[in-house]
């Protein structure tokens, strides 16, 4: 986070975020219970998966994890960073699907056509773990613990993508943002940080575009939530004051 001057220096002094990725660390691999944790795993298992260890991959922030196209290889569930998640249309235009952070799952659009369908790129250094395609669709293989852990995730991801279709196409464009920010929020406290000070990963206009709202409207949005003092803006840090008055004005 860049050093801040005057009184902006108490305001930030100190991060609400996750800490950096520590690229220099020899752990390549995950262990079936920290994918359960990884994922908040509340289903059922028989503990038969319990030895399995799967590779991790790393990435570096601009890195792409998945491109459209690609054979499908398995999924990947975010360890540490966050990522952006799109899909490029036949005339060029982008469109934001999603923002993983951690404990999201990755690449389940490649499951019915055997590639993937999305572009996966970090937004940050990242730490992905793989689950082999080879895991849980061979040939003959019972419904095991692995099998049933990525059907729930995938479950999980299509309801949270269906929540978040829901929510930018039925409020007004400033609401949006609000709601965003709100859900930020929760993303953060479900994940064991802060849910009331945080770093947005994404750019402006990367919410704009995920939320169908131009980049002016996010930065406006932005803006009248400081001044009506319900949150406090500095660049990327997200400061939320009163998440009841968060609340109202999304609901406007």
């Amino acid at each position: 986070m860049n050093v801040q001057t005057g009184s902006n220096a108490a305001r930030w002094q100190s991060s609400p975020t996750p800490p950096a990725l520590k690229l220099e660390s020899d752990e390549r691999w995950s262990t079936f219970e920290e994918v359960l944790n990884l994922l908040r795993f509340d289903g059922q298992v028989h503990g038969l998966s319990n030895g399995s260890l799967f590779r991790r991959r790393r990435l570096k922030a601009g890195q792409s994890a998945l491109r459209m196209g690609q054979p499908f290889d398995g999924l990947y569930i975010v360890r540490l960073g966050a990522l952006k998640t799109s899909m490029t249309h036949m005339d060029g235009a982008e469109h934001v699907l999603a923002f993983p952070m951690k404990g999201d799952l990755l690449g389940f659009d490649g499951v019915c056509k055997n590639k993937y369908l999305s572009e996966v790129v970090a937004l940050t250094d990242c730490d992905l773990i793989r689950i082999p395609e080879s895991d849980f669709f061979s040939p003959g293989r019972a419904c095991n613990d692995i099998e049933r852990m990525a059907y729930w995730a995938i479950s999980r991801e299509i309801v949270q993508e269906q929540t978040t279709y829901a929510l930018t196409h039925s409020a007004k464009s400033e609401a949006r943002v609000a709601r965003f920010l709100r859900t930020q929020s929760e993303r953060f406290a479900a994940m064991g940080y802060s849910p009331s000070r945080f770093t947005l990963p994404m750019t402006r206009r990367d919410i704009g575009n995920h939320l169908n709202v131009t980049l002016e409207t996010v930065s406006r949005a932005f803006s009248a939530l400081d001044s009506l003092g319900i949150i406090s803006v500095e660049r990327r840090e997200i400061k939320i004051l009163s998440l009841e008055a968060l609340r109202k004005f999304e609901n406007k």
